[in-house]
This record gives structure tokens, C-alpha cells and sequence, in this order.
């Protein structure tokens, strides 16, 4: 990675996410080797000669974007999801995942991760649920380190692997091994994901589950028991805290069905819900966001996957989250200012980061992002936490930093000279991959199959 210069940000709108710093009008936020130093009205001052400037006059300043939950092995496979028979997101996904290539879940992580950084997502938690083998996930540790990004790489099985078969349970003990700390540059940590017992059978959770624990990794699962059930009308997270499977090592993605005693199973245990609203709108029903945050639930946000598909503008995201819950709801639970909360600090817990990022604060690493105030859509603005979550767009997005690195400049990605383009690299990888299954007879799918049947609708 390049060199981290220091930066001063001068006279911006900041947003701190940071109850003891707040808002601060007309603040410069001065960063010294990828760590916020000082934040005031002429921070830095007296000793930021040597520090590379950047003009924050009409812009809004934010921590960087948190996101839980991203399925980015199958990136590619945008464009190819669709409404059309044969093209639902099960089908394609089953079709191709046995032809991926090492290039290709590199290519797929960085194309994720490109999108992940021009719409302000400065940390992803990439579940991978299609690990094929020890070289996979290297390549996918490897195109987050080369992303510049910070996240979670979460460690799961190949997709479709049958019931009866754990995760790779003994390249999990040796993955720290092959990636010690200093190679990770403290951006990088690891966790599991497992599919829990409404998909596997007791010796294989349970081995899972011990396994996990006694490595200190944290788990992720998907909450996907409901649809699969006839007559289902709940997660089954009551049996799951029977189990001692819940806890607050536990992430449950979606938890779209859960009844009342799931969510206080959610409360009592610690667990967190990584929601990830705008899939589960499309094949699931209303995440449940007011509930959980009323009952105590520690909450994130997620995309879950570029080939639903969705795209990487947190900020249309938190604007159709608001308007679902108040024709949803009426509660006044779900405002502007907690959206970004859970879009930052809070997704930041939910990774076990708050004491690092997740709000600028001096002492934390500096992963921030910069918009243009001045741009259209949010003039003229009261208050600019509403313009943002209201009326902000991805194209307001001039610049953002990465644990002090510069990896979005004037709206464009700053890319290494001779560096390849992701976006580039992404279409002719899925073009190759696509060639591959059509030799194999595996794409197109039949026109007959359906788009998403209605028990695959909860298996992510």
C-alpha cells in the first residue's frame, strides 16, 4: 500500500458520530500517520505545515461506512440476476459458483470493494459462503488488503456444500498462521460463518460451534429458518439460546421472521442483527428494524450482495429505510441521525471496532468520508444530517480515507500507476467465467426454472 501522508481537512461541516466532540461548523480535522490527531476550529495549525491539505470549505464531513454483512465472491455476478426465469439470484448463484477461478474471487473482492469505496464504505465485512478451498480465501484476504480497505474476512463453506460437511475447520486453525498481524497492517481480522443448525445436523454445528469458540473467532450465521417451514411464523432463535448458540460472539443476518420471543432471545444474549433492508425487501418482507432497536438489539446495516441486484449508495439505502418505517411503524424510533449511527458506530460495534472507527474522534484511525454541501441536491439544507439521509446521493461523494490513505479523490478512485481496474478486470473475469459454464453446460440456466422458489428466498 502507498504511504500515508498527514492531511489536515480545513473550515468542513463535521459530523462525529462522537456525542463528546458533535457537530462542529467551519472544523478542521488534522491526521497524523492514519490516525485523527486534533479536530477544533484551526486544528493543527501551529504543526501541520508539512501536512497535505484538503479544502473542506462547502462540504460535510462523516465517518466512514460501516457495512456488516457482503457477500463478495459473487460480485460478478451483477448483471446476471434478474426477474427473467431462470435468472433468480439461487439459480445463477448455484449455476456458477463451481466455475469460479482464484482470479476470479480476487477480481470479484476488489470490484466489490472498488464500489464499497466510492460510495463511502470505508469497512465490509466480506461473509464468504463459497470458499472452495485455502487459496479462495487467500485471494479474498488478499483483495481486501490491496483494497486499501479495513473489514472482516468471515471464513464459510463452499456454496451448496452438503449438510453433513463442516467448514474447513483445519485451515481455519492455520489462517493466522499464513497471515500474521503484520501483514494484516491492523485492517484485517477473521471470523467464521457457519449455517447453523436449520442446515446442518448436530455434529456438525456443534463441532462449529466449539471450534469457532475455542479459536476466539467471532460467528456469523444467517437467520434462514423460516419459508423453509410450512406454517413458519418465527426465526427459532428461542432454540438457539437453548442451545448456548447465541451470545455476543454471534452475528445473525436478517432475522426478517422473528417473533417477539426471538427478539427478546436477541436482547437477552447479547446477539447482533446485521439487517440488510434493501435484499430483504425484494425476497424476504420488511426487516424488523424498529422492533429490534426498541428491544435493545445491538443493530447494523449491510448490502449483502452486488447481484441482487444492489449497488453500494448507503445513503439512497438510509433514505428508503426511513420511509419504510414510518409508513411501516409510525414510530419516531427510526430518524435520520440514528440510520447514520447504525451505518457507522454502530456497525463499527457490531465488528468489534467502536474503540477504533466507527466516529471521528481524536485517537481513532481516520476512515472518513467528504461530501460536497454544495451539490444540488442538498441546498439549501437546515439541518444536515436530514439533507444527507433525505435527499444525498453517491455523486456527492468527493474524497475518502481509508486509515489515512486517500483512496477516493475529486469523485474518482485513486488508483497506483500500472495499477489494474477493478471495474475492468471484474467485466472481463465474468465474461470468462460465463464462457466456462456455458462449456460445461451449465449457463444459460433453463428458461422454466423459476426466478425464487418460495423456500430459497431466506437462504442466503
Amino acid at each position: 500500500m502507498r504511504e500515508r501522508p498527514d492531511l489536515l481537512i480545513t473550515g468542513t461541516h463535521l459530523i462525529s458520530m462522537d456525542p463528546a466532540v458533535g457537530d462542529v461548523a467551519g472544523a478542521d480535522v488534522l491526521v497524523r500517520d492514519g490516525r485523527i490527531a486534533e479536530i477544533g476550529p484551526h486544528a493543527g495549525a501551529r504543526d501541520a505545515a508539512d501536512a497535505e491539505v484538503i479544502d473542506g470549505t462547502g462540504t460535510i464531513t462523516l465517518p466512514g461506512f460501516v457495512d456488516t454483512h457482503w457477500h463478495l465472491w459473487n460480485s460478478l455476478l451483477r448483471g446476471t440476476v434478474g426477474d427473467r426465469p431462470g435468472t433468480g439470484y439461487f439459480t445463477v448463484k448455484r449455476a456458477l459458483a463451481p466455475h469460479f477461478e482464484l482470479g476470479d474471487f480476487y477480481w470479484a473482492a476488489r470490484f466489490g470493494l472498488a464500489e464499497a469505496i466510492s460510495g463511502g464504505i470505508t469497512t465490509v465485512h466480506n461473509f464468504d459462503h463459497n470458499v472452495r478451498g485455502p487459496q479462495d480465501a487467500d485471494a479474498n484476504i488478499q483483495a481486501h488488503l490491496d483494497s486499501g480497505l479495513r473489514g472482516r474476512f468471515s471464513y464459510g463453506p463452499p456454496d451448496s456444500a452438503p449438510p453433513e460437511a463442516t467448514n474447513d475447520l483445519d485451515d481455519l486453525r492455520k489462517l493466522r498462521a499464513r497471515w500474521p498481524d503484520e501483514q494484516l497492517d491492523g485492517r484485517l481480522d477473521f471470523g467464521v460463518a457457519l449455517r447453523g443448525p436449520y442446515r446442518t445436523p448436530p455434529e456438525v454445528y456443534e463441532r462449529e460451534w466449539a471450534e469457532a469458540r475455542a479459536l476466539g473467532l467471532p460467528i456469523t450465521m444467517h437467520c434462514d429458518r423460516c419459508l423453509r417451514e410450512e406454517g413458519c411464523r418465527a426465526c427459532g432463535l428461542v432454540r438457539l439460546e437453548e442451545l448456548g448458540l447465541l451470545g455476543e460472539d454471534v452475528q445473525v443476518v436478517h432475522a426478517v421472521h422473528a417473533d417477539a420471543r426471538d427478539v427478546e432471545a436477541l436482547a437477552r444474549t447479547g446477539t447482533r442483527v446485521s439487517l440488510s433492508p434493501m435484499t430483504e425487501l425484494r425476497t424476504m418482507g420488511f426487516p424488523l428494524l424498529t422492533e429490534l432497536l426498541e428491544a435493545g438489539v445491538p443493530v447494523s446495516l449491510s448490502l449483502d450482495t452486488l447481484a441482487m441486484p444492489t449497488s453500494a449508495d448507503i445513503l439512497g439505502h438510509l433514505r428508503m429505510i426511513v420511509s419504510v418505517e414510518a409508513a411501516r411503524t409510525g414510530s419516531g424510533t427510526v430518524t435520520p441521525r440514528r440510520l447514520l449511527q447504525l451505518a457507522t458506530i454502530d456497525g463499527a460495534r457490531d465488528l468489534g471496532l467502536h474503540d477504533t472507527i466507527g466516529s471521528v474522534t481524536p485517537g481513532k484511525r481516520a476512515d472518513l468520508v467528504i461530501l460536497r454541501a454544495s451539490d444540488i441536491n442538498l441546498v439549501p439544507s437546515g439541518d444536515p444530517v436530514e439533507a444527507l439521509v433525505y435527499t444525498g446521493q453517491v455523486d456527492n461523494i468527493d474524497t475518502v480515507i481509508a486509515d489515512g490513505r486517500v483512496l477516493k479523490r475529486q469523485g474518482g478512485l485513486v488508483l497506483d500507476e500500472g495499477e489494474p481496474d477493478p471495474v475492468a478486470m471484474a467485466a472481463v473475469r465474468r465474461d470468462a467465467l460465463l464462457g466456462r459454464a456455458a462449456a460445461a453446460g451449465d449457463w444459460p440456466p433453463s428458461s422454466t426454472t423459476p426466478s425464487t422458489t418460495a423456500g430459497e428466498r431466506s437462504l442466503q
